[in-house]
C-alpha cells in the first residue's frame, strides 16, 4: 500500500495516485452510485455502498500519510466508533477513558447496551488504572490530545499495557493529525481521524477515516459500512485528497501559531489557565514532546478569569469565527460549557488555530478577552 523510500509531504502530494504518462494530474470526481457488472463473476465494485473509486484514491493517500497498509473511509469520524463497535462479540468490554470527544461519549451512553457492550471508564493518565481495566477487555480507546482540555496519554506505554494484556486499541488521533503523531507505530489497531478537521483542513465536508495495519481489520470494517450504509460520498473523497495534500504544511504553521497564542495568553491578565501541551507547565509536556513531532498542534484552550467573561468573548471577535468543529483554515474559538451535557468549566474556551497572520490573531484575541 506504501511506498516506505516517500516521506510524509511526498506521500500527501501524490495523494495516492501513482501518475502515468497521460495521467491526469488532478485525478476526476467519481460520484456514480452503481457499477457495471453483467455476472456471472463479481466484480470488486458493484454498488457505491460497498466501494468506489473515489473512496480508494483517498484511502491509499491517508495509509500512506500514516504509515498504514490500509485504510477505510466513513461518512463521519462517528461513524468510524459504529463499525468497530458492531465488529465486537455481544458482551464485549471496552475500556475508554473519562476526558474523551463528546460526540463519543453521548454515542457510548446510549447506545453501547444495545450493542451488548459493557463500557469501562478510566484516566487514561494513570497507567496502573489503565492497565487494570484492560483485564478481560475486548478493546481500549485512547485519545491524545483530548478534546477540549489537550490531556496526554503515553502512547508508548499504554502501547506496552495492551500488548501485555492483548488487547486491540484504537487512537483518535484528530487533533495530531498523522503530520504530528502516528499511533500505529505504538501498536494501536486503528488510528482514527474525522477528516473534517485537519486532513481536509477547509471546513466543507463531514468524514471520517480509519488507518490500519492489518488488512482482515479493514475487509471487515468495509463489510460494517456497507451494512450500516455509513459510506462517504465521492466528491467528498475528492474535496479531502485535496486538502491532504497541503496538510503538513497547514498543521506546522498552526502548531508554530498555537504555540505563539498559547505562551502570550499564559502571560494574560485575563486568563487564568492555559491548556496546551507544548507549554512546559503542562503535566503531559514531556511525553508529548516525545511522541509529537514537529510540535504540539493547533487546538488549545483557556480559563477566563471571570465566568460572564467566556460567553462574551467568542462575539467580541472579528478574526476569530464563532463556531463548533476545528482544523480548517480559518480560526475558530467556541466556548464548550454551552451544550447541554458537556461537562467542562464554564469559563472554558477552545481555540482551533487557522492560517491567519499571527498577530491579526493576537490582537483580536486580546481585545476580546480585555473587553
Amino acid at each position: 500500500m506504501s511506498n516506505d523510500h516517500y516521506r510524509l509531504e511526498t506521500h500527501a502530494v501524490k495523494g495516492g495516485v501513482d501518475l502515468q504518462p497521460g495521467d491526469e494530474v488532478a485525478p476526476p470526481i467519481h460520484v456514480s452510485a452503481t457499477f457495471v457488472n453483467p455476472g456471472p463473476t463479481e466484480l470488486r465494485l458493484n454498488y457505491g455502498r460497498s466501494g468506489g473509486p473515489g473512496y480508494d484514491v483517498l484511502e491509499r493517500a491517508l495509509a500512506q500519510i500514516e504509515g498504514g497498509n490500509d485504510a477505510v473511509v466513513f461518512n463521519a469520524g462517528q461513524a468510524v466508533l459504529v463499525a468497530l463497535f458492531a465488529d465486537l462479540p455481544a458482551g464485549s468490554t471496552v475500556v475508554m477513558p473519562t476526558s474523551t470527544y463528546f460526540g463519543f461519549k453521548l454515542f457510548v451512553e446510549e447506545f453501547a447496551p444495545r450493542f451488548g457492550l459493557t463500557i469501562k471508564t478510566v484516566d487514561q493518565s494513570d497507567l496502573q488504572a489503565v492497565g487494570a481495566a484492560l483485564t478481560g477487555a475486548s478493546l481500549l480507546w485512547v485519545e491524545t490530545p483530548t478534546n477540549p482540555t489537550m490531556e496526554i496519554a503515553d502512547l508508548a506505554a499504554i502501547g506496552a499495557l495492551a500488548a501485555a494484556k492483548g488487547v486491540p486499541w484504537v487512537c483518535d488521533n484528530t487533533f495530531a493529525s498523522p503530520v504530528l503523531q502516528r499511533p500505529l507505530d505504538y501498536g494501536a489497531a486503528v488510528s482514527l481521524h474525522s477528516v473534517t478537521k485537519y486532513i481536509a483542513g477547509h471546513s466543507d465536508l463531514i468524514l471520517g477515516v480509519a488507518i490500519v495495519k492489518d488488512l482482515e481489520l479493514s475487509a471487515r470494517l468495509r463489510k460494517r459500512r456497507s451494512s450500516f450504509a455509513i459510506q462517504p460520498d465521492g466528491f467528498s473523497c475528492w474535496l479531502a485528497r485535496r486538502g491532504a495534500q497541503t496538510l503538513p504544511l497547514r498543521v506546522r504553521h498552526q502548531s508554530a501559531a498555537a504555540m505563539e497564542i498559547a505562551t502570550r495568553l499564559s502571560r494574560h491578565p485575563g486568563v487564568s489557565q492555559v491548556y496546551y501541551p507544548g507549554l512546559p507547565t503542562h503535566p503531559g509536556h514531556e511525553i508529548a514532546a516525545s511522541q509529537m513531532k514537529g510540535g504540539f498542534g493547533g487546538m488549545l484552550s483557556f480559563l477566563t478569569v471571570e465566568p460572564e467573561a467566556a460567553v462574551e468573548i467568542p462575539f467580541r471577535c472579528k478574526v476569530w469565527v464563532p463556531g463548533t468543529s476545528l482544523g480548517s483554515v480559518e480560526s475558530l474559538i467556541e466556548r464548550r460549557a454551552r451544550w447541554a451535557g458537556e461537562e467542562v468549566d464554564p469559563r472554558l474556551l477552545r481555540l482551533s488555530v487557522g492560517l491567519e497572520n499571527v498577530e491579526d490573531l493576537w490582537e483580536d484575541l486580546d481585545q476580546a478577552i480585555r473587553g
